[in-house]
């Protein structure tokens, strides 16, 4: 492969994880589908639940001043996992 094969193909790659709610790679196909498994549960009355439960651990909890540094990265891995979760709930179905 030539230089510039390379790095087009990083490119097609780079612009493919862009496109995702996580930054991974993965066919439409199978993004459709997670957002469609997210939608489908944790959109009800027990989804609303536990995403209300989430966030209270996550995004509004507020960290100690003498917190580690582990501390703080588990905390911050935690906030974006619950966001991705949310940021797929509110997808919305294609062709709708």
């Amino acid at each position: 492969m030539t230089d510039h094969a390379v790095k087009r193909k990083i490119q097609e790659i780079s612009e493919l994880a862009a496109n995702s709610i996580d930054g991974y790679t993965r066919p439409p196909q199978a993004e459709q589908q997670i957002n469609a498994i997210c939608r489908d549960v944790l959109n009800g009355t027990a989804g609303e639940a536990l995403m209300d439960y989430l966030r209270s651990i996550t995004t509004n909890a507020v960290m100690h001043p003498s917190c580690s540094d582990a501390e703080l990265r588990m905390q911050e891995g935690m906030r974006r996992l619950v966001g991705i979760m949310d940021a797929r709930r509110k997808t919305t179905q294609k062709g709708k």
